[in-house]
């Protein structure tokens, strides 16, 4: 056999949040943050969308904030020429009688992330996937379809999708612009999250920077 040179890995980042057991007396009332503007739509899509404009919330994104410096170390990235600035933040909340989360993703952020409030091994599961496999170099080969199978078994190199499932207190850090879903449980469990979106730039003292985006404070609004 030769050698396979893994190349170009996607990295999703599973952390922890150290304020977990004291932020869990917000469940209740973040549970009720959802229910109150419920109409068959989460609030990422009825625009109740800023979480973080709540200070009694900061000792979870302080947490967060060093989970994300995490992250950039494990890409090797020195975290501390980096500004971030959360764009969006809501609550997330699925059972047996709510539809789970279709394939998606947000254009319009660079770092997206979900934080398990409340889970359990039951509850939906996160799944990133691609529309298509650069490995699939010949239509139709990776197919389990009655019609068309010349797939032996799903592998890390011919799958379209990964699923994890996180434990309470986790958090997970994804690109943004990856597409991703939830994937239903073993009984649905009841799964409380707050999800959002992260806007990353260079820190204002970097700003002669060739690459990267430059700090906001620097920008022109017309």
């Amino acid at each position: 056999m030769g050698k396979v040179h893994e190349v170009f890995p996607l990295v999703i980042y599973q952390g922890n949040i150290d304020c977990h057991e004291k932020f869990k007396q917000y469940t209740w009332e973040l549970q009720q943050y959802w229910f109150d503007g419920y109409k068959n739509e989460s609030p990422e899509y009825s625009g109740r969308i800023f979480l973080h404009a709540n200070c009694k919330y900061e000792m979870f994104f302080d947490d967060l904030k060093k989970n994300i410096d995490d992250y950039y170390k494990e890409l090797n990235v020195d975290h501390t020429k980096l500004s971030y600035f959360i764009s969006k933040s809501w609550v997330g909340y699925h059972n047996e009688k709510i539809p789970q989360l279709n394939p998606h993703y947000h254009n319009e952020a660079n770092i997206s992330f979900v934080y398990y409030l409340k889970s359990s091994d039951k509850s939906d599961k996160f799944c990133v996937s691609q529309r298509t496999n650069i490995n699939e170099n010949t239509g139709g080969i990776f197919e389990t379809s009655d019609q068309r199978n010349t797939l032996l078994g799903y592998n890390k190199y011919n799958c379209n999708f990964y699923t994890i499932t996180p434990h309470e207190g986790s958090v997970l850090l994804f690109p943004s612009n990856i597409y991703h879903h939830t994937l239903e449980g073993e009984e649905r469990d009841e799964r409380i999250v707050i999800a959002g979106d992260v806007r990353v730039s260079l820190k204002p003292e970097c700003s002669n920077y060739h690459q990267g985006c430059t700090h906001p404070t620097q920008w022109l609004e017309l």
